[in-house]
C-alpha cells in the first residue's frame, strides 16, 4: 500500500471541499482531501504515491513522512512541457505558450488553448505528471534538459524562407511556360 493509501485511509473523517479548496490545490495533485487534524483545516494530496499536506493556502506544500517542503519548481516541473511555459500558474491551471494563452485540461492531461485546440510543443515532454521529484533528482533533470537539443527559431525562420522563395520560383516558372 503506497503512503499516500496509507494517508487517505488514516483519516476516515473527509469534509466537503469548498470553492476556496478546489482553487487552492495544484493541478498536478490528482487526488487530494480535506480534513481536522489537531485543531487545523488541514489539505492532504497525493503526490506520486506520496502525501503533502497544507494548512495554509498560502503556504507551501509539505512531504507528510518527512516534513520537508516541495519546492514550488517541483511542483512546477510535475506538469509536461514546464520549460516551454511562461506565467505558469499550477493553482489556475494557466500559463502561456509562444505568445499565446493555454490552459491545462485534467481529465485528458493535456494542454489547450483558449479555442480549445490541443497545444503541440516543440520538443517532447520534460516531465510527467505526477511525478515526485526530490531536489537531487531535480538538479540531474535540469542538466540533463539543458543538454538536450532545442529547437533553434532563427534556423526554422531560414528554413521556412527558404520554402517560401523555392515555391515563389516553382509558381512563377509553371506561370510563364502557360502564359507562353
Amino acid at each position: 500500500m503506497s503512503h499516500w493509501e496509507l494517508t487517505y485511509n488514516q483519516y476516515p473523517t473527509k469534509l466537503a471541499p469548498t470553492t476556496e479548496d478546489a482553487r487552492d490545490i495544484p493541478v498536478i495533485f490528482p487526488n487530494w482531501f480535506i480534513t481536522h487534524d489537531k485543531g487545523d483545516r488541514v489539505r492532504f494530496a497525493q503526490f506520486g504515491n506520496k502525501a503533502v499536506w497544507n494548512v495554509n493556502p498560502d503556504g507551501p506544500w509539505v512531504y507528510l513522512q518527512t516534513n520537508l517542503t516541495v519546492p514550488h519548481k517541483v511542483l512546477e516541473a510535475a506538469l509536461p512541457y514546464f520549460d516551454q511555459l511562461v506565467d505558469l500558474n499550477i493553482y489556475s491551471r494557466l500559463a502561456t505558450y509562444n505568445r499565446k494563452s493555454v490552459a491545462w485540461h485534467q481529465p485528458i492531461q493535456t494542454w489547450k488553448y483558449r479555442n480549445n485546440r490541443t497545444v503541440h510543443f516543440n520538443q517532447t515532454p520534460t516531465k510527467g505528471t505526477n511525478s515526485t521529484l526530490n531536489s537531487e533528482e531535480e538538479a540531474s533533470e535540469t542538466s540533463s534538459n539543458e543538454s538536450s537539443e532545442k529547437s533553434d527559431p532563427d534556423a526554422d525562420t531560414a528554413q521556412v524562407e527558404d520554402l517560401l522563395k523555392q515555391a515563389e520560383t516553382t509558381v512563377t516558372s509553371a506561370i510563364q511556360k502557360l502564359s507562353s
